[in-house]
């Protein structure tokens, strides 16, 4: 039967006794169908949520930065980052070599001042519906409120002086200066001005989970970190969860308990939430063995944490 959420499914469905749900019927099922359905994802979203950074889930990030912004999201479905694999990527054209940022804490960034960086920084965004051509000299923003009167902007990996101010218009604007190269700016992009910047030497976690450069940076550098994902639920019968097939038995035993719990046997549900446990131990030992790199941010290994979350009402 085919790794995929509905071979999972089936394989709840044939021990239960029950017939097997079909790809034509799969997403109209209803009743205890559908629990079982839901018990799927409940046991791979505990086996994800609650254990091991697993190395099926790592993924590495690629952002390319903009002038004068210092402060950046982290990717969707992010469960964890590894701050110390952040890097900037070689790049010739931009006279960088490749190496790995330091990190610092967000009270060192706060407490040593360095976060008087964000002072520096004027910000604001294109204001054209249909954009502007790389020939235009004046550019349109929504606010020029903090901008000097002369200066450069910063728009991607383009610099553009400018030698006036008319309302939210910048006027007499020499398309990419400073060996840059002049490029259409497509409406609400961002618009930078600042003094300093530079290489980003340092990677900074931030209160709100996401991260920041120092210093921030003046080119378009790309900035690169491993990091581990948080799995969407499935979805689709052809969805395959990023578990190896190995551990197929591992995700059905969970669903298993659910399905008894559901169906009040509380007995069978004992003894397959004890499998379901084993099964997730015998993987923290199989991956700590093999990869030093594997952490772990929440070990609860008491039956009651998933009692609480695989109940199905």
């Amino acid at each position: 039967m085919a790794y995929n959420y509905l071979g999972l499914v089936n394989d709840v469905n044939k021990r239960l006794n029950e017939v097997e749900l079909t790809s034509s019927n799969f997403s109209s099922a209803i009743g205890e169908y559908s629990m079982v359905k839901d018990a799927i994802n409940v046991a791979i979203r505990f086996i994800n949520q609650h254990e091991f950074s697993y190395p099926f889930n790592s993924a590495v990030n690629s952002t390319t930065v903009t002038p004068g912004v210092t402060r950046y999201d982290i990717p969707t479905n992010t469960k964890l980052i590894d701050y110390k694999t952040a890097r900037i990527k070689k790049d010739t054209d931009l006279s960088v070599s490749g190496n790995n940022l330091g990190t610092m804490t967000y009270y060192e960034y706060i407490s040593k001042d360095y976060a008087n960086q964000e002072d520096d920084i004027q910000s604001t965004t294109i204001n054209a519906a249909s954009g502007l051509s790389a020939s235009v000299e004046t550019i349109s923003v929504t606010s020029s409120t903090g901008f000097s009167s002369t200066g450069t902007l910063y728009i991607g990996g383009e610099q553009i002086t400018y030698t006036g101010i008319l309302g939210n218009d910048f006027t007499g604007c020499t398309r990419g200066a400073n060996s840059t190269t002049a490029a259409i700016i497509a409406d609400d992009v961002t618009v930078t001005q600042f003094d300093n910047g530079g290489v980003p030497k340092f990677i900074v976690r931030t209160p709100d989970n996401n991260y920041l450069l120092y210093p921030f940076p003046d080119k378009q550098y790309t900035i690169g970190f491993d990091y581990f994902t948080l799995p969407t639920d499935l979805s689709d019968s052809t969805d395959a969860p990023s578990l190896p097939e190995q551990f197929r038995t591992v995700i059905v035993e969970g669903a298993m308990y659910t399905a008894y719990m559901f169906r009040g046997e509380t007995q069978e549900a004992t003894i397959m939430k004890d499998n379901f446990e084993e099964g997730i131990k015998n993987m923290r030992t199989l991956y700590i063995n093999r990869y030093d790199y594997v952490s772990s941010t929440l070990i609860n290994r008491s039956a009651s944490s998933f009692t609480s979350l695989g109940r199905v009402n």
